[in-house]
């Protein structure tokens, strides 16, 4: 199953809000609040995509 989520902001709030929004939805994958949201909310069939590397 693949469920298409998007997250944005104007591009008025500049790079620094970017960072954080980018911050915040890496984080959220990576310590599991997406998994586990997916889980109670009884969604079943869903990998949620692995966090970005830093570079």
């Amino acid at each position: 199953m693949v469920i298409e989520q998007a997250m944005g902001l104007g591009r008025s709030h500049g790079h620094a809000a970017e960072a954080r929004l980018s911050d915040f939805v890496e984080r959220a994958k990576s310590d599991g609040f997406i998994a586990e949201a997916s889980a109670r909310h009884g969604v079943s069939g869903v990998t949620v995509a692995p966090p970005r590397v830093a570079m």
